[in-house]
């Protein structure tokens, strides 16, 4: 076959191919969906052979697969998203559809992220394409398999959302702002719902005049959702009605945005009450079914109302703005960006680092894990015991090798270091092309008679990865850092490539360990020594809460070519629990050069 017929072949295909995705969403519409999934991922075979992605087959198959059950497909479906949003974004139709997607992310995000997604895509689309694809490779549940049932689940949620909460379509789902609580937080424990209003009863109970109070009774529609998984040991409520009582459907932050405007002015008296404060009595009986604050706030309302019939309009208003204020409050208070029960079942405790290394002059990743399966104990008998004997388990770690558009290039499993099944360790090569990498752990268990339930799903962690490092003729470079414990006594130091136990999360009375190599020319003679400040330090991540005894080791280091390798210990007893980063600079006496390695670690407190 000659050139000019691969190259006819290829135009071929290109022109076939362009209009997939349409001809997939008239097979669609004509009632065939298996037919446009099968067409789906035949063109994702044959763009993938010109370099080509179409993110709006991605979005479009993953949303068929879940709004027509079509459940053989799930496996296929997070393959299909990942592929579309390796693009570049250069099409109209792909970007259009790059920063639909990265809206229907946002929902997750939080606001300063999401912002930042934002300018960047509109910018740079194929930034934001590769960063929806990372969001999703690192909500996988279960990263060493096919599937992604994280993203299974956010899509089961829009299409649910998409038919079910349309008073409106201004959210990114195009759906009402139920839609978006629905995608982020799933089915509420509790709906109430209806017409807020005030009824015949209600007027004659305060002789109130028809004309006057349906001046400002609109009888707004209102939802109000409870849900019990957001918040420990409470509920967390979201609001939803009409707006000045007639305006859009949406989420509201209290009862104070249902009410009119109208109702609060001065001329709307009766009896020296203003209407505002009629409604809100009458609403809130409404809204107490539903219990909580809103029961509460009934009860304030109704005895001052008892104690005396009309009560007087100030202290009617103090508790309108406290009622408003504790609204306010409430919705600032921090609350997760998003639950699954998915994100929310046991994994297994992992604990992982991968750092840059020189071997001679050829660049490594260093990769490190220990790990152990979490158990949820079960008992078939009421006495109890001082202790509880954990099954056999075997740990399996797996490493899996991201190129800088995410697709993957390799996975390897980690060996056992020292002969412990649970502490692992690779080396490998550290190509310029590799972006990220991702450490899964899966536990087997030997389960016994009166065991527990193992973990459903693996820990995971997942790093991006700066270039590659490199051995200089004239000046140094430096590893990153590694950190961990420091071995006990009456263990020794471990076999492995390092000598602590790694770990990142340390409580106050721990040790910590910090492991870090200085490499020279390669022409440098193992015993000519050079000399370096060395600063290593934990900082704050906010700088407003650094310790005011901060854990500093500052010291001149002499190291020996061409490679140094060196630890310090640092006393943690004097920090305060958080999330803190450690900071090595190290500066070549000789030359003045200064090289900073950041890692982020954890103390806690008992």
């Amino acid at each position: 076959m000659g050139l000019a017929t691969v190259v006819l072949l290829a135009v071929g295909v290109q022109e076939t191919e362009q209009d997939s995705f349409r001809r997939g969403r008239a097979l669609l519409e004509s009632g065939n969906p298996e037919a446009a999934l099968v067409l789906w991922l035949r063109s994702r075979d044959s763009l993938s052979l010109l370099g080509q992605e179409d993110p709006r087959i991605a979005t479009a198959f993953v949303h068929t697969v879940v709004a027509e059950d079509l459940e053989r497909y799930e496996d296929v479906a997070a393959d299909v998203f990942y592929w579309g949003f390796s693009t570049d974004g250069r099409s109209s139709e792909a970007r259009r559809e790059i920063l639909s997607e990265g809206e229907r992310t946002l929902a997750l995000l939080d606001s300063t992220e999401a912002d930042r997604w934002i300018v960047d895509g509109r910018h740079d689309p194929s930034t934001l394409a590769r960063r929806i694809k990372q969001f999703w490779i690192e909500s996988d549940p279960s990263p060493t398999t096919v599937a992604n049932e994280r993203l299974i689940e956010h899509w089961n949620r829009i299409v649910h959302a998409q038919r079910s909460f349309v008073y409106n379509r201004t959210s990114p789902y195009d759906t009402d702002d139920r839609g978006v609580i629905y995608v982020r937080y799933g089915e509420p424990d509790r709906i109430l719902k209806g017409h807020l209003g005030v009824n015949g009863s209600d007027r004659r109970l305060l002789d109130l005049p028809y004309q006057y109070i349906m001046l400002y009774d609109r009888q707004p529609q209102y939802e109000v959702w409870r849900y019990a998984t957001l918040r420990q040991s409470e509920f967390t409520y979201f609001m939803f009605g009409n707006t000045e009582g007639t305006g859009p459907f949406r989420v509201v932050t209290g009862l104070h945005e249902l009410i009119p405007r109208n109702a609060r002015s001065p001329s709307a008296r009766h009896r020296g009450v203003r209407a505002q404060h009629y409604l809100e009595l009458f609403y809130y009986g409404d809204l107490a079914r539903m219990g909580g604050p809103y029961g509460r706030r009934f009860t304030r309302l109704s005895n001052l109302w008892t104690q005396s019939r009309f009560p007087n309009d100030g202290t009617l208003e103090a508790v309108s703005q406290r009622n408003i204020a504790d609204d306010i409050g409430e919705a600032a208070r921090p609350r997760p960006l998003s639950w699954s029960e998915i994100d929310d079942t046991p994994r297994s405790a992992l604990s992982a680092q991968v750092a840059r290394t020189l071997e001679e002059d050829r660049p490594r990743l260093l990769v490190l894990a220990v790990s152990s399966p979490r158990w949820t104990p079960t008992h078939d008998s009421v006495f109890e015991t001082d202790s509880l004997t954990l099954d056999a388990y075997v740990a399996r770690h797996t490493t899996i090798v991201r190129d800088k558009e995410l697709r993957e290039i390799v996975r390897v499993g980690l060996l056992p270091t020292g002969g412990q099944e649970d502490m692992t360790s690779a080396v490998l090569h550290h190509s310029a092309e590799i972006a990220h990498v991702t450490v899964a752990a899966n536990h087997e268990i030997d389960y016994e008679s009166g065991g527990g339930h193992a973990s459903a799903y693996p820990g995971q962690a997942h790093f991006q990865i700066d270039s590659p490092l490199v051995r200089r003729e004239n000046g140094i470079d430096v590893s990153d850092l590694v950190v961990g414990l420091v071995p006990r006594p009456e263990y020794g130091l471990p076999s492995g490539p390092v000598p602590l136990l790694p770990a990142t999360r340390f409580w106050k009375e721990d040790v910590l360990r910090a492991y870090f190599e200085v490499y020279r020319a390669s022409s440098t003679p193992l015993d000519d020594v050079a000399t370096f400040d060395v600063q290593l330090r934990l900082d704050r991540v906010r700088q407003e809460e650094r310790s005011g005894d901060q854990a500093t080791i500052r010291v001149r280091l002499d190291s020996q070519g061409p490679t140094g390798r060196h630890f310090f210990d640092l006393d943690l007893r004097n920090e305060n629990p958080g999330e803190i980063r450690l900071v090595l600079e190290i500066t070549d006496t000789a030359t003045g050069a200064t090289l900073a390695r950041v890692t982020p670690v954890q103390v806690l407190d008992r």
